[in-house]
């Protein structure tokens, strides 16, 4: 990817200054993709063409003592705005602390699917998909700490937000949320006996997370495992709003294929069983398959999925299917 680097930034390197810091550099870099979305008719919300138009400025520095600092300011699909950010401080032996604003990259909101796809995953495209992890801590002002390396193939992650369920906040200000606070932990784990596994689990909790100040709990866990072209993955995850409100039960299971260098396809399938406390419990399921194509900088993309008993509602039946066009600078 061609990036265009611009070196010594004038806030950039103020910022830096005031950390002790010896070089700062920032990078701009951009993706814009093409989309053509046809849907079942209970889905369909206008034109079917759409457009992506993505920018991204990631800023890298380097105090005295040898840490160093980071961060990413993405900008929002009409360009009228900052849509996420992150800064993080690497501490070398003592691993590193990342404020999250929007990137959404860290603890279980990292790991909500990690079934292999060539393209999208199988609830990709309905106005409401499996219920995944990632809800405890969000990404609008929380602390994440990646543990040191304790062992080979072992990495350790742990989140807070001091209030659960508010917006992102702007220096100098504050954002008020129906929760409290909560927490999460995730480990991840490749063993190099046995190159190509990985498995993981992750819990967390938000004090007042649910409806009647119920606290929220969620765990997951999964398997991946590499073989040449071929990549297999089964996930199970929970979450539970407490006795009064409906909890989730989702397994997700699939494959993924490199045909060669540039071509590659995937099948996922995945439910969520809809345990409601007052009516009969409603599994939703979703199927999808999707295949990638990557020449360069560009790819063209493919998915086509299907769900039934959408968000835990009986008889209800959708498609999407969505062809897409990308291109990276």
């Amino acid at each position: 990817m061609n990036k265009l680097k611009i070196v010594g930034l004038s806030a950039l390197a103020g910022t830096l200054a005031s950390l002790s810091a010896t070089a700062g550099e920032m990078s701009v870099s951009g993706t814009a993709e093409l989309s053509y979305v046809q849907r079942d008719n209970g889905e369909i919300t206008g034109n079917p063409l759409g457009q992506k138009k993505n920018v991204s400025f990631a800023g890298s520095g380097e105090l005295d003592n040898g840490w160093t600092v980071s961060i990413l300011h993405v900008m929002t699909d009409d360009m009228t705005g900052q849509s996420s950010s992150s800064l993080t401080l690497g501490m070398g032996s003592l691993g590193s602390l990342s404020v999250d604003s929007g990137t959404g990259g860290y603890g279980l909101a990292a790991i909500d699917n990690v079934v292999p796809i060539a393209f999208e995953e199988a609830d990709y495209g309905f106005s409401t998909g499996m219920v995944d992890v990632g809800s405890v801590v969000t990404n609008h002002g929380s602390l994440h700490w990646k543990v040191p390396e304790v062992f080979a193939g072992l990495a350790l992650q742990a989140g807070y937000i001091p209030r659960g369920g508010s917006g992102a906040a702007a220096d100098g200000a504050t954002s008020a949320g129906t929760a409290k606070n909560g927490f999460d932990i995730t480990a991840q784990y490749s063993p190099e006996m046995v190159p190509g596994l990985k498995v993981g689990y992750g819990f967390g909790e938000l004090e007042n997370g649910s409806a009647g100040g119920v606290d929220r709990e969620e765990q997951t866990m999964f398997a991946t495992y590499a073989f040449g072209p071929l990549s297999v993955g089964y996930q199970v995850s929970e979450d539970d709003q407490g006795a009064s409100n409906t909890s989730y039960e989702t397994d997700v299971y699939g494959a993924s294929f490199n045909v060669n260098d540039v071509f590659s396809v995937s099948y996922q399938y995945g439910e969520t069983e809809y345990d409601k406390s007052s009516a009969a419990d409603v599994v939703a399921k979703f199927e999808g398959f999707s295949a990638a194509y990557n020449i360069g900088p560009m790819a063209i993309k493919f998915t086509s999925n299907e769900g039934t008993n959408i968000n835990g509602t009986t008889t209800t039946h959708d498609d999407n299917r969505e062809l897409n066009l990308s291109m990276s600078f």
